[in-house]
């Protein structure tokens, strides 16, 4: 699910880069918030569901600290970097630049957790969402 949402929201990300006017940047940005941001919920479902019961808070405080330090440290970083670096080339649209080298990364994380939905498929053959008739 979080593969394919955030598959949805890569466009409308892109979009709201290079749009030319304001409306269109808010409508495509409004978008791709909404998709993106989709992960949080069913990331934290699956901690607290594979966490041993007295690990559960220490597993949901790590992942805080990684989302914590990638997303608000190393993110705005780079992206400061990079659009340094761009300057001399692209003068005014350096940051936009940098922000779409930044989304370019998305597929790695589409990817990664596509992946880590079939690893946790594997490991849990007997857990089915859907109900079979010989269940009930």
């Amino acid at each position: 699910m979080i593969a394919g949402l955030k598959t949805i929201a890569l466009p409308f990300l892109i979009w709201f880069y290079i749009a030319e006017s304001a409306p269109l940047a808010i409508g495509c940005y409004f978008i791709a918030v909404l998709f993106q941001s989709c992960y949080l919920g069913p990331t934290f479902a699956l901690i607290q569901t594979l966490a041993p019961l007295r690990m559960r808070a220490v597993w949901a405080a790590i992942t805080l600290l990684v989302i914590n330090l990638v997303g608000l440290g190393l993110g705005p970083t780079l992206v400061g970097i990079l659009s340094d670096v761009f300057a001399p080339q692209y003068g005014e649209d350096s940051l936009r630049q940098a922000l779409l080298v930044i989304a370019a990364a998305t597929p790695l994380a589409i990817f990664c957790y596509w992946q880590a939905s079939r690893c946790l498929a594997r490991q849990q053959p007997g857990r089915n969402t859907a109900r079979s008739p010989a269940a009930t």
